[in-house]
């Protein structure tokens, strides 16, 4: 004789893998959708050498190493930004916001790296 529980065990299954199957999709779905967004414009900078560097629809919240510091930063995007004095990005070197549409030129201190947006 079958207990009520041993009946149950089957459906049980099933429905931890119907659950498991829409967990996973919905995960898929939510993590494409959340994908950082570009910011529109160019993100652009002169080093100390002379040479102008550009990024083309920089994304939002990626750390963007300079190749040496940099004399004046240009962001022509739609997006604010921060720079900072280490190459990566890192919160304890924050140097200053530069607000989109702008144009900054330095002296002293020059920005090793930038990231926009998040």
């Amino acid at each position: 004789m079958r207990t009520m529980y041993a009946l149950q065990r089957p459906f049980i299954r099933r429905s931890a893998r119907l659950a498991l199957s829409v967990g996973a999709a919905l995960a898929l779905v939510t993590g494409l959708s959340a994908q950082a967004q570009a910011a529109n414009g160019t993100l652009s900078y002169k080093g100390t050498s002379g040479v102008v560097h550009e990024k083309v629809n920089p994304t939002d919240g990626v750390c963007y190493s300079f190749d040496e510091p940099a004399v004046s930063v240009d962001n022509f995007t739609d997006t604010d930004g921060r720079l900072f004095t280490d190459g990566l990005c890192g919160e304890a070197s924050f140097f200053l916001n530069i607000q989109k549409g702008s144009s900054l030129v330095f002296g002293g201190t020059k920005p090793k790296s930038a990231r926009l947006g998040g």
